[in-house]
């Protein structure tokens, strides 16, 4: 675990319509820096700039992970989480056999 790890990972849909975990400042970073200029604003830019203040020390991580999570909801790409559970994810229960 990074000292810049968050709490929590967000989980984002990219371009591509894939979900994306973000676990940690770098993340946010990386994934800000791909997002496409032409849907960049203010609320992109102040995301950007907490992520390199936490970089930096100068903001606390959880203060970078609220400023990229209300990014990602702004822009309508935040996920309540991972979307798909594989079938051998799920225990089964008592007394009947997985289908």
């Amino acid at each position: 675990m990074t000292a810049n790890a968050f709490s929590r990972p967000i989980f984002v849909k990219d371009e591509g319509q894939a979900v994306r975990e973000i676990a940690c400042v770098a993340d946010a970073l990386a994934f800000l820096t791909t997002w496409p200029e032409n849907r960049r604003g203010p609320i992109h830019s102040t995301a950007v700039r907490a992520c390199q203040a936490a970089r930096e020390g100068r903001l606390t991580v959880d203060g970078a992970r609220n400023a990229f999570a209300g990014f990602a909801r702004s822009v309508h790409i935040r996920e309540a989480g991972p979307v798909s559970v594989e079938p051998w994810m799920v225990t089964p229960r008592r007394g009947r056999m997985p289908i």
